[in-house]
C-alpha cells in the first residue's frame, strides 16, 4: 500500500452550517438591516416606504425560484434574515439542502407570511443566496475537473471582508475543501515571512523551519516555495505541507516525483479554470485557487408570488 503524508486528512476538511458563528452572523445581518431600512430592528417594519404607500398588508406565499441550473447555497440563512429583520411570523418550507443541484424553474423554497414582511426581506435574501449559490456553483465546476484525477480543490483567504465563513461554506457546498480560516489556525510561511527574516539560502531555510516545527509539533506547518530547489530542504525540515507557488504544470509534476508522498503538496498561484486540468494531471494533493469566490458570478434566482 502506498503511504500518504501524515497531514493529508487534515487538509481534507469542509465546514458545515453548524460551524458558522451564529452570533457574529446576526451582527452582520444587523448591518444589512440598517443598510436596507436606515434603522435598526426597532420600528424597521415602517421603513419600507414603497410598501407602505402601496398599503400592502395581506397574507401571501412567495416562491424562491431558480432561473438557471445551479448548486444552491444559503437556505439556512433565510431564517436568520427573518430573525434579524424581526419578521418572525414568516415561515419557510424547502425540500432542498445546501449543496443540492437545482434545475432551472425549480422552486427552491416557499415563504409564507404577511406580504409586507416578505417584501422587506426579499432583496437581502436574494442577494445572499444568489451570491453564495454562485460560489457553490462555480466551485462545483472546478471540483468536477480535479476530482476525476484524485486531486482535491482548496479555497483561499481571498474572500469578501466579513463574509469569509459564509463564502468558504459556499465553496464546501460546491465540493471544495477549506484551507485555513485565518491567521490563527495553521502556520503558512510565505515569501514575505522569509524575506522579513532575511532567509536567503537553503541551509538557513531548513534550520528556520526545523526550529519552528520542533516547537509546534501539533500545529500544521506549511511553507511556500517558488523554486523546486527548496523542495528537498523543506521536506528535510519536517514541515507538513509545501505550497508550490506559480509552478508550471511540468514543474508540479517534477515536484510530485521528488516528493514521493512525504509531505502534502499544494499547487497555487493564479490557477484559472482553463489551466485547471493540466495542473490536476500533474497530481499534486491539492490545487488551491480563489477564483470560485472572487471570480464567480451571482446566479439568477428570483422571488415570485404564488
Amino acid at each position: 500500500m502506498i503511504s500518504r503524508p501524515p497531514a493529508l486528512e487534515k487538509f481534507r476538511t469542509r465546514i458545515s452550517w453548524k460551524d458558522i458563528d451564529q452570533k457574529s452572523l446576526m451582527s452582520y445581518l444587523q448591518i444589512c438591516l440598517i443598510e436596507e431600512t436606515g434603522v435598526s430592528v426597532v420600528d424597521n417594519l415602517n421603513k419600507d416606504i414603497t410598501t407602505k404607500v402601496c398599503e400592502i398588508s395581506n397574507q401571501g406565499i412567495a416562491n424562491i425560484v431558480a432561473r438557471e441550473n445551479l448548486i444552491v447555497c444559503g437556505i439556512p440563512l433565510i431564517e436568520k434574515i427573518f430573525e434579524a429583520f424581526s419578521t418572525k411570523e414568516i415561515t419557510i418550507v424547502s425540500n432542498f439542502k445546501d449543496g443540492d443541484e437545482i434545475e432551472k424553474g425549480t422552486i427552491i423554497a416557499s415563504i409564507t407570511g404577511n406580504q409586507k414582511d416578505i417584501l422587506l426581506i426579499e432583496r437581502t435574501t436574494l442577494n445572499f443566496i444568489q451570491k453564495l449559490s454562485g460560489i457553490a456553483t462555480e466551485s462545483k465546476s472546478y471540483s468536477n475537473i480535479v476530482d476525476k484525477h484524485g486531486v482535491g480543490l482548496l479555497d483561499t483567504r481571498k474572500t469578501t471582508p466579513g463574509l469569509r465563513l459564509l463564502e468558504k461554506y459556499a465553496t464546501s457546498c460546491g465540493g471544495s475543501f477549506n484551507h485555513r480560516m485565518g491567521l490563527f489556525d495553521r502556520i503558512l510561511i510565505k515569501d514575505n515571512h522569509l524575506a522579513a527574516k532575511n532567509i536567503k539560502d537553503a541551509i538557513a531555510f531548513t534550520n528556520f523551519l526545523t526550529n519552528i516545527k520542533e516547537n509546534l509539533q501539533k500545529t500544521i506547518l506549511e511553507v511556500e516555495i517558488d523554486t523546486i530547489d527548496l523542495l528537498i530542504p523543506a521536506i528535510n525540515s519536517g514541515v507538513d505541507a509545501v505550497l508550490l507557488d506559480n509552478f508550471s504544470p511540468q514543474k508540479v509534476k517534477e515536484a510530485v516525483n521528488i516528493n514521493q508522498e512525504r509531505v502534502v503538496l499544494e499547487a497555487s498561484g493564479g490557477i484559472k479554470k482553463d489551466l485547471l486540468e493540466s495542473y490536476a494531471v500533474a497530481k499534486p494533493h491539492f490545487i488551491s485557487t480563489g477564483s470560485p469566490i472572487h471570480a464567480s458570478r451571482w446566479v439568477d434566482i428570483g422571488l415570485d408570488w404564488q
